[in-house]
């Protein structure tokens, strides 16, 4: 620390007009830890360090594995669905990038992203499925689903958060999850809900590092998304998740099943007791 601050008058001397570019919080009795967010000092919080490492080792792989990011999506046999993909650079988003999608393999064509890094491309859905939408740019691939069903269809949503997750995202998901949810999914169109503050990207990472099968990512959007599947002619089935998401469905009449006391929700204990009682 002395070091440092022996550094630091010596560059006070050299730079003129140095001394007022630098913050320096001194150690008081309501602040014990200096903070100082220049190049002579690292020091934070044992937590706040702990938070941060975390945060890297679970978006590290996101970062480094692609420059294009796929978004999924639900549309009904006949729809006019608007697929989206995100270019970035290394860190930040890169607009203007000729992006082109393919639908299982087959071209729909290019199209530029915008300044906000993102690139539009319609497709009219056809046969009930689950569909692979993929995004080609600089050599760079993304990938991303596309369920396509019948009108009238009743999907299951799982609340990645509030049902899957047991421990955090560094921790396996609840016993039994993944291959209950295999079972249904072979009986049920499926779907995930991204209903906290972890973003898409790493709950996504998350979902396929458990190996879940596989199904679209959509985020809750406080119960949007619900109304926005209706509105398309298709049913919430069933909903397995937290408080809120229930809460925000409830209108729509889903069986609903949740880990914690949840009013209008059946309380689960495991998940090999959620495909006895799914109907």
């Amino acid at each position: 620390m002395l070091k440092c601050l022996s550094e630091r008058k010596k560059d006070e001397k050299r730079i003129p007009g140095l001394r007022n570019l630098l913050h320096f919080t001194r150690p008081s009795t309501l602040n014990p830890r200096p903070f100082l967010v220049t190049r002579y000092t690292l020091y934070a919080t044992r937590s706040a360090a702990a938070a941060f490492v975390c945060l890297v080792i679970l978006l590290a792989p996101i970062q480094s594995a692609a420059d294009v990011y796929v978004y999924d999506a639900v549309a009904v046999s006949g729809e006019q669905v608007r697929l989206k993909a995100e270019t970035r650079g290394a860190v930040f988003i890169k607009g203007g990038e000729l992006v082109e999608f393919f639908v299982d393999d087959v071209s729909l064509g290019k199209n530029l992203s915008g300044g906000d890094g993102v690139a539009y491309r319609f497709y009219k859905a056809s046969s009930p499925g689950l569909n692979t939408i993929r995004a080609v740019s600089r050599e760079m691939t993304g990938t991303g689903f596309l369920l396509v069903l019948k009108p009238g269809s009743g999907v299951i949503a799982v609340d990645v958060e509030g049902a899957l997750l047991l421990e955090g995202f560094m921790s396996p998901g609840r016993p039994d999850s993944r291959k209950v949810l295999e079972s249904i999914a072979k009986r049920y169109p499926l779907i995930y809900l991204q209903s906290g503050e972890t973003n898409l990207k790493a709950v996504r990472y998350w979902v396929q590092k458990n190996e879940y099968t596989d199904a679209p990512l959509l985020p809750w959007d406080g119960g949007a998304l619900f109304d926005a599947l209706v509105k398309k002619g298709l049913k919430i089935r069933a909903l397995i998740g937290g408080a809120a998401v229930i809460e925000s469905a409830l209108k729509h009449r889903p069986q609903a099943f949740s880990f914690t006391p949840v009013k209008g929700a059946v309380r689960l204990k495991s998940w090999k007791e959620l495909e006895e009682k799914l109907k």
